[in-house]
């Protein structure tokens, strides 16, 4: 089973796309205690609805926090958030990030550190007939506005060539 280590920007967008609650039955969801103030402490205090969402699933367990042992040294244009999930994921074996964070990106493949980005996780649900592809189309749709176009455009065609 893949462990995803899922950073606040996966979360959130996840959320809107409704589809965080498949993806956490499906996989080992696994976050920070700083990706969980970002996007749970601090987003019920500005009254985000997705911040309920991602605290029922914390309290549920199908996403667990963890925390690192260390974190890895300070890396420029990175928050707090993206450093400890970089650290946890170096700590993690068998483990990937999920984000969508372009400066998030560019780090991690200057680090040669395997990722996905959220719409990815359609092709894997579908892969793993946990959803069928009326399902995967609505969850790429209600991802578009949240995503770049080349990976919209990426996941659209790999659907329709099934």
């Amino acid at each position: 089973m893949y462990k995803l280590i899922l950073d606040s920007d996966s979360l959130i967008k996840l959320t809107h796309a409704e589809m965080l609650n498949k993806i956490c039955e499906t996989f080992e969801c696994i976050t920070t205690t700083e990706v969980k103030r970002e996007t749970v402490d601090e987003g019920k205090k500005r009254f985000y609805p997705d911040a309920d969402i991602i605290e029922d699933l914390i309290k549920n367990q199908l996403i667990h926090i963890k925390d690192t042992k260390r974190l890895i040294g300070a890396k420029p244009n990175l928050g707090l958030g993206e450093i400890s999930v970089f650290s946890l994921s170096i700590e993690l074996k068998n483990s990937l990030i999920v984000s969508d964070d372009q400066t998030f990106i560019k780090e991690l493949e200057k680090q040669n550190i395997n990722f996905l980005v959220p719409s990815d996780l359609i092709i894997l649900l579908k892969r793993r007939n946990k959803i069928n592809l009326a399902e995967a189309k609505y969850y790429l749709e209600k991802l578009k506005t949240f995503i770049r176009d080349d990976n919209y455009n990426k996941i659209k065609k790999e659907l329709e060539e099934k």
